[in-house]
């Protein structure tokens, strides 16, 4: 069975790590975010859907895939929305040095620098965090883990299952993970519109973290 909502032990044993917002609570307001693109047409197809229903995400961006499609990038940030750092090659953090992986975060926030980008954070591949992630990077950057993992990437999991666990588990406060991805599209060109429609019906606020 997939985990959608990560368990409430998981937050309290890493309380440096940002699982959801709690000023969103307060406002209704619930947090989009996507990992893994910029990807051509798919995060423009995100654009278009976020702008249809006046709302804002953030992006959690591959620093290959930016250099792959710089406009798309740009053109995320000329939209209104964020974008964080996933490292430049998407690089799990339990099969990387700490030296090998601290650079490949560098790299990706040197891509953003010369275009200009201001990241918002730091999103870790797969959600695999180390002690250097977690007693060092914390220090600095915030780290964006999440309330509810769609699992738009998986091919076992149909869209209308996505759709149920989202509006089981959505609340104010929530942060959301979608995937911007050639893998997750055929999932989440279902499953966006219907919890942006879903999140609109309930006055739940898409947000910037």
């Amino acid at each position: 069975m997939f985990i959608h909502q990560i368990p409430r032990i998981v937050p309290t044993l890493l309380p440096k790590l940002i699982w959801s917002n709690p000023v969103g609570e307060k406002n209704n307001a619930v947090y989009f975010t996507f990992d893994d693109g910029p990807t051509l047409e798919i995060t423009n197809f995100v654009l278009d859907c976020l702008a249809q229903y006046e709302a804002k995400a953030t992006f959690f961006c591959i620093g290959k895939n930016v250099v792959a499609n710089p406009q798309i990038a740009l053109q995320i940030q000329a939209n209104g929305h964020h974008i964080g750092n996933h490292t430049m090659n998407h690089a799990n953090a339990w099969k990387y040095s700490i030296d090998d992986y601290q650079q490949n975060y560098i790299d990706c926030e040197e891509v953003f620098d010369q275009m200009n980008i201001k990241s918002v954070g730091f999103r870790p591949p797969y959600g695999r965090i180390n002690s250097f992630i977690y007693q060092n990077m914390t220090l600095t950057t915030p780290i964006y883990m999440w309330s509810f993992l769609s699992g738009d990437y998986n091919q076992d999991l149909t869209a209308s299952s996505i759709i149920q666990a989202g509006i089981k588990h959505i609340k104010p406060g929530s942060i959301l993970v979608f995937h911007d991805s050639v893998k997750a599209f055929p999932r989440l060109k279902i499953v966006l519109p219907a919890l942006l429609d879903y999140c609109r019906q309930q006055n739940f606020k898409p947000e910037l973290l």
